[in-house]
């Protein structure tokens, strides 16, 4: 009678997963437990520029999430708000990476910098849609992602994966995107 139990319970908790659930090897960030220490906002204002924004936390019913908002500007050779969070590496099998979005309907990037990106010019940059909506979005690191110097390697392994940020970059815009979780798969 216990095993049955057992079985109807595991048979219930598997078929109420999302279907991507199963995808998960490791899961990088929920936007729980002070994800304020773990996580860091900038802008081009580093570089010169003058975009604007913030980054916070929002904790609501359904779970937590990051709001990354402002306005992005391309003068003064600038045009980026990023959050990112640094990392000892992930899973060396991770074919990519997994997130769940939502925003104004603009595209927004993932930047990753491994072992061997060693000046801020180098990076992995992978681009997704957003809608109103929640949706996953699945980035391969095979295919989402290009590289932006020949000087890097041609493919990504996600142990040597060293900071991941969530990026809107590259034209004029009101930016307002969400994330409630992060992980490889």
């Amino acid at each position: 009678m216990k095993k049955l139990f057992i079985k109807i319970i595991l048979f219930i908790f598997l078929f109420s997963l999302p279907s991507y659930a199963g995808e998960y090897n490791k899961m990088i960030e929920d936007f729980t437990n002070g994800p304020q220490k773990r996580w860091q906002f900038f802008t081009d204002q580093v570089m010169g520029g003058v975009s604007e924004g913030d980054a916070s936390i929002i904790s609501d019913p359904k779970g937590s999430y990051v709001r990354l908002k402002g306005s992005v500007s391309t003068d003064n050779n600038g045009g980026f708000i990023q959050i990112r969070t640094y990392l000892s590496g992930g899973p060396k099998n991770a074919k990519g990476l997994l997130l769940k979005v939502r925003g104004n309907g603009e595209n927004y990037y993932i930047h990753l910098k491994t072992n061997e990106t060693n000046s801020y010019r180098e990076y992995y940059r992978a681009i997704f849609s957003t809608s109103n909506e929640w949706k996953v979005v699945k980035l391969p690191f095979s295919e989402a992602f290009k590289r932006s110097s020949s000087w890097i390697s041609k493919s990504i392994s996600g142990e040597n994966i060293r900071a991941i940020g969530l990026v809107a970059y590259g034209k004029e815009h009101n930016a307002l995107l969400e994330v409630s979780y992060l992980s490889f798969y």
